[in-house]
């Protein structure tokens, strides 16, 4: 209860002590009054009988209700102060009692699936203020789950998972399957165009011409050399060079493009089934993996992850909050809209509601028990006469009626008994 709440309580049960108070002060005063002219008029008599056992009769029920909470006039007798006394036997039972009868698994589940709780949070989640505000506190968790975690043992088992999958790709298959598809109708031979074409610029390149003689001029005899022999062959050598050059670029049923077709389709088949190659293509994706530059190109990647996750985060309509809101707003439709769904749903959490009552119940029963032990006895028992005081001043307004009655349909029947 809050501190408002208790004072508009300890009002309450300060104005309804007071009425029943009055009345028994009441009855005190008719008493009084009915015997002092009891004489005079002999009805008062009948008076006096309904006040005397009304007055016994409330202060009766005042001393029960009393006995209940503290020991009524500060004496300690037997069977008073029954809660601060009783604490610990009434706080087990208290928690038995809610274990044996509120928490019963078949109930609860029952009771959930009336609520019918997955149509209720299709409706909830169809407002797009809610969705937005799960999704704003989903998607600060990410960053705030990572930052968590220990980071270099992360990016390590990150990078050790990453590194593992790649050692278990056949590279061979993956190269092979590649170079079949970029195969495919002879897109290959754009590439092959491609060296071509720049073959021919590097041979008309005066620095390569230059170079070719050179080398040309190194690997003959001097009388050959004095004769000029060696620009002669340079000159057939590029004409026929340009000639096939252009030859090759220009027809495209050539053979040299058909020896190219076959170069890369033997290519292929090795990499895909010769041992050979394979244990090449395996020795050199080791070798790959070895190296500490791929280690710190995935952690960079790593870093550059989470920083691009902690931005998007902090934008308003980031990707993460964007796609929460709209995994949201088509999980609303289908909670909604989607009757099965609902049911599976609703069968679902009844059941897991069910189960984990029936789990649970006993060490529930036993923290309540547990919380109300812990309370202070004072506390504890000015919450409760708070709580149900109100009420038990009821009983001794209700006694003190009841016992005036009482009273006086005994003094009638005496007098009538005996005349």
């Amino acid at each position: 209860m809050t501190i408002a709440a208790d004072a508009a309580a300890a009002d309450a049960l300060a104005r309804q002590k007071a009425r029943a108070t009055a009345l028994v002060a009441v009855c005190v005063l008719v008493y009084m009054a009915a015997k002092a002219l009891e004489r005079r008029h002999a009805g008062l008599a009948y008076v006096a009988a309904f006040a005397e056992a009304a007055i016994i009769g409330g202060l009766a029920d005042w001393f029960a209700v009393a006995a209940l909470f503290r020991h009524p006039f500060g004496l300690k007798l037997p069977h008073t102060a029954i809660i601060p006394t009783n604490r610990t036997r009434i706080a087990e039972a208290l928690g038995d009692f809610i274990a044996r009868h509120f928490l019963v698994g078949p109930r609860v589940g029952e009771k959930v699936f009336e609520l019918d709780p997955a149509a209720s949070a299709g409706r909830w989640l169809a407002e797009p203020g809610n969705r937005r505000t799960i999704a704003t506190h989903a998607a600060r968790l990410v960053p705030d789950a990572l930052a968590a975690i220990d980071q270099d043992t992360l990016r390590d088992e990150i990078e050790r998972g990453v590194l593992e999958r790649l050692a278990a790709v056949d590279l061979g298959k993956v190269i092979g399957t590649s170079l079949e598809v970029m195969t495919r109708d002879r897109r290959h031979h754009v590439l092959l165009d491609d060296i071509l074409q720049r073959l021919e610029a590097r041979l008309a390149d005066p620095e390569a011409i230059d170079a070719i003689r050179e080398q040309i001029r190194s690997e003959l005899p001097t009388l050959f050399r004095f004769f000029l022999a060696d620009a002669y062959l340079l000159q057939r050598l590029v004409r026929a060079s340009h000639g096939l050059l252009t030859d090759v670029r220009g027809d495209p049923l050539h053979p040299l493009r058909s020896e190219f077709d076959r170069l890369i389709a033997d290519f292929i088949a090795n990499v895909r089934s010769s041992p050979e190659h394979r244990d090449k293509v395996e020795a050199l994706k080791r070798e790959l993996l070895a190296r500490a530059e791929l280690r710190e190109i995935l952690s960079e990647v790593w870093e550059r992850l989470l920083a691009s996750l902690r931005k998007d985060v902090a934008r308003e309509h980031g990707i993460i909050r964007s796609g929460l809101e709209k995994f949201l707003a088509d999980m609303s439709e289908r909670l909604r809209q989607d009757r099965r769904l609902q049911l599976r749903l609703n069968r679902w959490l009844a059941g897991a509601a069910a189960a984990m009552t029936e789990r649970y119940r006993q060490e529930i029963g036993g923290f309540v028990a547990a919380q109300v032990k812990t309370w202070d006895t004072q506390h504890a028992v000015r919450t409760m006469e708070l709580s149900i005081g109100k009420d038990l001043q009821y009983i001794r307004i209700n006694g003190t009626l009841v016992g005036g009655l009482l009273g006086l349909a005994i003094f009638t029947a005496t007098r009538m008994a005996l005349p």
